[in-house]
């Protein structure tokens, strides 16, 4: 199976939810809702939507699927389905 990485190509495939908190808000796209619906491409991964809004990845970010905290080690691995709802909170920074 090919998986595209890219929203709303000829190879999207299923449609997901994704919703950002705090600073994060900032790189939807402009005039997009909060949550927002989105195409992607069969197969596609938790970081390939951090990769997509530009959000780098260098930090670690909460990531939830369907309410369910997805561990930092299986971000680039655990396989988004059709109409799952992904959630991303910006990492925790502080002293």
């Amino acid at each position: 199976m090919t998986r595209s990485t890219g929203w709303g190509s000829p190879d999207a495939a299923m449609k997901i939810r994704v919703k950002v908190t705090g600073a994060l808000e900032d790189y939807l796209p402009p005039g997009s809702s909060n949550p927002m619906e989105l195409s992607v491409g069969d197969g596609a991964y938790p970081m390939d939507v951090v990769r997509r809004l530009r959000l780098s990845t260098n930090d670690r970010y909460l990531i939830a699927v369907n309410g369910n905290v997805v561990p930092q080690s299986e971000q680039a691995s655990h396989a988004l389905a059709e109409n799952d709802s992904i959630s991303i909170m910006p990492p925790l920074k502080g002293g």
